[in-house]
């Protein structure tokens, strides 16, 4: 039996795990470390994350389960004491624009709390401070700025101009009220005399306009003995005038002074909204900009796109679009147009005038001109016009297609790309607003709410977690990033890291948390607060397991497993379980042989020249992304270039943002957000441009390294090739577990059949039809030198490579195919993956 303060695992044997047994304490500091492809993602995350997320998941009702994502059940017999468990991987599988690290870290809806209690309102017309008034308040301030003076107190009511002014007065009369201040003199409505003033005024008034008149409530001296009277007039003003009250003294009738109760400029008579917490929410559309909706950025024709070599001519095609027989009548259009306009038609586009250039583009009378008026007219609509017409007909699948190839994301014209709408920017905390806010970085951010003072107590919960979860972003080296930054241009090291802030800051205890290598683009002078942070989350009561190969890392923790002592079928096995100092003592060791200093990395004694001017070069001047500002940068090509730097430094958005989006961009592809920059040079050396990050390369396990590699195809044709085969008939596609005749009926080429458990995990079970084997048996007796297709299916990658390599006497097609698929396997063998198996789901494999 284990102890009740450790979690007991018995016979593991996810994927390539070799039956382990072993206690794993509770409330530890845990680092799982081994060769690459050792198992320990395997072990980590597809048993242990996996087992403790979906016991934790099954305690919920089934209504509520049905939300919930579905774990897998992992392979193992046992498992006993698990804990709710949270992992944190390397991919960032976020694509949702709305998410920042403000929405992940819940600091925005900390934010939008405390906005409506600390932030003051300011007028955007006058910059005067607005506020909403009490009676008391409102006593307070007249006895402050008019003591001891006599003042009409009134309140206002408007009236069309057409009022009869009898009507008026009888309606006033009703109420009780029988004096108005008309142009600072009072007027009784029941003589001649004020009922001529009253006509007078709503005659004067602007038309389509009304006359806002001020009735009088009463006369009154502005004293603290008569307090009580005040209030009553004011709460009497503020109830008749709809939360308006205004002031006249007697000395200086003309000139009338207003309060509200509510958000109201007197000077520029302007309401504003009250300070709800969905005012300073992007994702509510009370808080978001009208027209990106919260987004930042809206999607409009990109001209560089639409227009992509602006050397070429206007007759040899500049405008891309019009070079097909679709258009080719726009193009006709377009000529016909520059010869009326005497626009030379063989001059290259960027050489033309700046307004024919425009005229090209933007058609006779601009961009608002009506279509159909430019039809009927027999003007020239322009390139811009062409897509408009063309918007209209987004109800047909290939003009959105069309319309995809020329768009691009552009920052909101309204709202320029801040998100909010302009009334939430009138409030101002600490002297900035809430967009202000959001694009500071975070360190100077920590700064600016350390020197917050409040004494409202329902102030001080919001801004507590604020400043706890801005110290642990700081703490994880995360200091130079700022809330507005999206969600999805953050590495999957930055937002793991964001993640674990996140998890500090919900204060959750006894939870086993599992994190795949956090220190990943940390540089080493950030390690140590990681570690701080780690020991934090241990000792609020949680276990953590980091998958890990830093030795900083792995020498800091309370207790180390290795798995190896290979990869693949060489590894699965627990080789050391115990506290770091034991681990130098285990021979099998790999990690403990590096730790202990009996094997080490040599360094080169010389490194190779620096390439010299006459070299090709890329060139990038000007470069401002994220926190990259005009940047200049020359990589040499045809040259294995690094790019390091400290965390934050900027490194994955000089490599994704500006040179992989420059260069697809310069290519003529759809690029979401083509990069800033001043100008880009060598880019016509390059004829492609892959970006390989941690992504996952399938979500399907229909997908396998052969597959993936375009080896399958040649693997079948030679066994199809075989004489077995050939007298079958079968085909090459009777190879394939995919598709066509010759895979399992009963599994569909998977080799296990999946038992669907409704709220629970599903169920997976071996094919009883084929018993794993993926094909039906008269395709399995076709044998390719001595191996049956799930044979070779079930080998590793060396394994397969040895057997295509070791072939003899083939005829020269099947010499080809055998040199094809050694190439691509000799691949998979030289980076380190010969342990893979040909047929391995490409879904398991780990970042």
């Amino acid at each position: 039996m284990h102890g009740s303060g450790s979690i007991r695992v018995e016979g593991a044997r996810q994927n390539n795990l070799q039956n382990l047994t072993f206690d794993l304490p509770l409330g530890m500091f845990h680092v799982l470390t081994g060769p690459s492809g050792s198992g320990k993602s395997s072990l980590a995350f597809d048993t242990l994350y996996a087992e403790g997320q979906r016991r934790y998941a099954e305690t919920f009702s089934p209504y509520t389960r049905q939300f919930l994502e579905r774990m897998d059940r992992p392979r193992v017999d046992r498992i006993e004491g698990i804990p709710p468990a949270i992992a944190l991987g390397q991919s960032n599988p976020v694509r949702s624009s709305r998410s920042t690290v403000g929405t992940v870290t819940e600091i925005a809806d900390h934010l939008k709390l405390l906005f409506p209690r600390l932030a003051e309102l300011t007028c955007p017309d006058c910059s005067q401070s607005i506020r909403p008034w009490t009676p008391h308040s409102i006593i307070s301030d007249l006895l402050s700025h008019y003591p001891e003076e006599e003042a009409w107190f009134l309140f206002r009511i408007p009236f069309p101009k057409k009022t009869p002014a009898d009507e008026v007065a009888a309606f006033l009369g009703r109420q009780g009220f029988r004096r108005v201040l008309i142009d600072g003199k009072p007027h009784r409505l029941d003589d001649n005399s004020g009922l001529e003033a009253l006509a007078l005024a709503l005659q004067q008034t602007e038309k389509e306009k009304n006359l806002l008149l001020h009735v009088i409530q009463d006369r009154l001296s502005i004293s603290a003995a008569g307090k009580a009277r005040l209030a009553e007039a004011i709460t009497s003003c503020l109830r008749y005038g709809k939360g308006v009250f205004a002031i006249a003294l007697l000395k200086k009738p003309s000139s009338i002074h207003l309060y509200s109760d509510r958000y109201f400029c007197p000077r520029d008579e302007r309401d504003f909204h009250d300070p709800a917490p969905a005012l300073f929410s992007f994702n509510h559309p009370l808080g978001a900009c009208p027209v990106c909706r919260g987004f930042g950025r809206v999607i409009e024709i990109d001209e560089s796109l639409a227009l992509p070599d602006r050397n070429l001519t206007l007759a040899g095609g500049v405008v891309k679009p019009w070079q097909t027989a679709s258009f080719e009548e726009c193009q006709q259009d377009l000529e016909k147009a520059c010869r009326k306009h005497r626009i030379p038609l063989e001059v290259p586009f960027n050489e033309l005038p700046k307004d024919q250039q425009r005229f090209v583009i933007e058609g006779e009378g601009g961009t608002t001109r009506d279509l159909q008026e430019l039809w009927d007219s027999g003007d020239w609509y322009g390139v811009r016009g062409f897509f408009r017409w063309l918007e209209t007909k987004t109800y047909k699948m290939h003009v959105r297609i069309l319309l995809a190839r020329y768009r691009a994301y552009r920052p909101c014209p309204e709202c320029s790309g801040r998100r909010y709408r302009p009334e939430t920017t009138y409030w101002r905390m600490a002297g900035k607003t809430l967009p202000e806010i959001n694009s500071l970085p975070l360190h100077e951010l920590s700064e600016l709410f350390s020197k917050i003072k409040t004494k409202d107590a329902s102030a001080q919960t919001p801004l507590e977690n604020i400043r706890k979860r801005l110290r642990y972003l700081q703490d994880v080296g995360l200091g130079y990033l700022t809330l507005d930054r999206p969600t999805r241009t953050l590495s999957g090291g930055e937002l793991q890291r964001v993640n674990l802030t996140g998890c500090l800051g919900t204060g959750l205890t006894g939870t086993l948390f599992v994190l795949d290598e956090p220190s990943i683009g940390l540089h080493p002078r950030d390690t140590g607060r990681l570690l701080d942070l780690l020991r934090e989350l241990r000792q609020a009561g949680n276990t953590v397991l980091v998958v890990e190969h830093d030795e900083t890392v792995i020498r800091s923790a309370e207790n180390i497993l290795e798995l190896g002592p290979g990869s693949g079928g060489e590894g699965g096995q627990l080789l050391y379980s115990g506290p770091p100092a034991g681990l130098t003592k285990v021979k099998e060791s790999p990690t403990g042989a590096y730790l202990s200093g009996r094997i080490t990395i040599p360094v080169p004694p010389s490194r190779r020249p620096c390439p010299d001017k006459a070299h090709p070069w890329l060139k990038i001047r000007g470069a401002t992304c994220h926190n990259l500002k005009k940047l200049h940068a020359e990589i040499p090509l045809r040259r294995l270039v690094a790019v390091s730097g400290v965390s934050g430094s900027g490194k994955s958005t000089l490599v994704h943002e500006i040179i992989h989006k420059a260069l697809l961009h310069r290519m003529g592809r759809a690029v979401e957000e083509p990069p800033t920059l001043e100008s880009l040079s060598g880019a016509e050396l390059i004829s492609d441009v892959v970006l390989v990050d941690q992504s996952p390369l399938s979500q399907t396990p229909r997908s396998t390294p052969l597959l993936y590699l375009d080896s399958y195809d040649l693997v079948r044709e030679l066994y199809a090739s075989t004489e077995e085969a050939q007298s079958a008939g079968l085909p090459a596609s009777a190879f394939s577990f995919n598709a066509g005749g010759g895979r399992c009926e009963r599994c569909g080429g998977m080799g296990y059949e999946k038992v669907s458990m409704q709220f629970l995990s599903d169920v997976f079970v071996t094919c009883p039809s084929c018993e794993g084997r993926r094909f039906q048996p008269h395709v399995l007796k076709a044998r390719y030198r001595g191996w049956t297709i799930d044979q070779l299916l079930e080998s590793t990658a060396a394994e397969a490579l040895a057997f295509f390599s070791s072939a003899t006497e083939l005829t020269p097609r099947a010499t080809d195919c055998h040199q094809k698929i050694i190439r691509a396997l000799t691949l998979l063998a030289e980076v380190g993956l010969g342990y893979l198996r040909c047929g391995q789901p490409l879904s398991q494999l780990s970042g």
